[in-house]
């Protein structure tokens, strides 16, 4: 008989065991990934979690291939909303079995840095002793700044602080390079320090 067709008393013991059936799938899910992240390196790990990301939010946004989703793209960019936005939260909750806040891809605003969160819950032992990838931390300091209005000072500030990892990247010391550096971003104006910063990002593409 369907469901309706029974008295209440039994209408909530067959929900009931299709609640405790679903349960159990998502648990036989979720020790299924734990298991097949213990047999990968870590850097293995985020991989295949990103992968995991990527196929449940192309699954969410309708798309037919986990390809159109940019894993450096914030969520808000990709299309997601607070609807769409929890909805993956539900997925990725099942598929590792971990309980999961409701803000997580505001939390964690890209794939790889969503991805980098996971595989640190789920292997807690085992993560980079070092922490986040630079990349995804820079992810992050991107989304917050994004966030939000910032005045001139902080600007020039931030600026001066990018300038000087950027020389850092290149490899380059004012020490080695005889240039003053941090002088010089120091004396200048905030339209110079972004002058300098949209030359040396020049710079490094042509590399």
């Amino acid at each position: 008989a369907a469901p309706e067709d029974l008295p209440p008393l039994f209408r909530g013991m067959v929900r009931s065991g299709r609640r405790t059936a679903a349960a159990t799938d998502a648990a036989g899910a979720a020790a299924a990934l734990a298991a097949r992240l213990g047999e990968l390196r870590a850097d293995e790990r985020v991989r295949y979690v990103t992968d995991l990301v990527r196929e449940q939010a192309a699954r969410v946004l309708g798309h037919a291939t986990p390809k159109a989703v940019d894993v450096t793209q914030e969520f808000r960019e990709l299309g997601f909303d607070s609807l769409t936005a929890l909805e993956l939260r539900n997925h990725l909750s099942t598929a590792t079995g971990l309980r999961l806040p409701a803000t997580l891809v505001f939390d964690y605003p890209t794939p790889t840095a969503l991805a980098e969160h996971l595989v640190s819950e789920l292997a807690p032992g085992d993560e980079d002793p070092q922490g986040p990838s630079l990349l995804a931390e820079l992810d992050r300091l991107e989304a917050l700044f994004a966030a939000g209005e910032h005045d001139g000072i902080t600007r020039a500030g931030l600026a001066l602080r990018l300038g000087r990892m950027l020389d850092k990247v290149r490899g380059g010391t004012p020490e080695a390079t005889g240039t003053p550096v941090d002088d010089a971003f120091e004396s200048a104006s905030a339209d110079e320090v972004f002058a300098f910063i949209d030359n040396e990002l020049g710079r490094m593409g042509d590399h």
